[in-house]
């Protein structure tokens, strides 16, 4: 069943593109259903009410379980076909945002005046994602920064994930905390950003013995955190 993000619950309507591909694409009909799911959460089953495909008519509610942790990950820029791959893959296992990051070592740097421009189409294939997913909420790429703005990305646990590190992150992240999390670029870090994660309170974690490549670090590390979730009373 396709699911659509929409504005309002309650005045339930689909937008152009959304129209066009209910029509034109799914070429559904009347009585065909989807889910539904606004702004603030709140989602619904409907069935089309004729074939303008314009009227909606609610079935049940959707109960969306609750999820233990809010993730942030700051992911340093690689190549744009594996950052694609990366953000849609990081929708479906939870990540709530990312923020692109500047890397020392990276090998794309920045994006100058297309940054506008990419930044939409990472959020597109985002909300494809969230909603093939069937999110509660989109993934939300936010912004490109560099590492003398790290410190307002912070949340109530901050790690960065390197090798040669004892710690698992399973050791160290809690249930109901938000989470914000460092990946490096193909080349690592070096040794610069290392102390400044450090002197912002960032921590050292690992994400296992075998090396990982960037775009499957923040994957992987999601993974881990929604393991909370088999915890929670839903």
């Amino acid at each position: 069943m396709q699911q659509f993000f929409i504005e309002d619950i309650n005045n339930p309507i689909l937008n152009k593109d959304q129209l066009h591909q209910v029509k034109h694409v799914l070429r559904m009909r009347s009585g065909d259903k989807v889910r539904l799911v606004d702004d603030l959460g709140q989602g619904i089953i409907a069935a089309f009410s004729d074939d303008t495909l314009m009227s909606f008519e609610k079935i049940e509610d959707i109960n969306f379980p609750r999820k233990s942790n809010k993730v942030k990950i700051i992911m340093s820029l690689i190549r744009n076909e594996r950052l694609e791959w990366l953000i849609q893959k990081c929708a479906e296992v939870g990540v709530d945002e990312i923020v692109l990051y500047k890397a020392d070592h990276g090998v794309v740097r920045d994006y100058k005046q297309k940054e506008a421009r990419k930044l939409e189409r990472f959020n597109q294939i985002a909300l494809e994602a969230s909603e093939q997913s069937y999110r509660q909420f989109p993934l939300k790429v936010l912004k490109v920064i560099d590492k003398n703005e790290l410190e307002h990305e912070k949340l109530d646990l901050n790690f960065y994930a390197d090798l040669n590190v004892k710690e698992h992150i399973t050791d160290v992240i809690e249930k109901d905390k938000t989470i914000t999390a460092i990946i490096g670029p193909e080349g690592g870090f070096s040794n610069s950003e290392r102390e400044k994660f450090k002197s912002l309170g960032f921590k050292p974690v690992s994400l296992g013995n075998q090396v990982l490549t960037a775009e499957t670090a923040p994957i992987v590390l999601g993974a881990f955190v929604s393991l909370l979730d088999k915890e929670l009373d839903v």
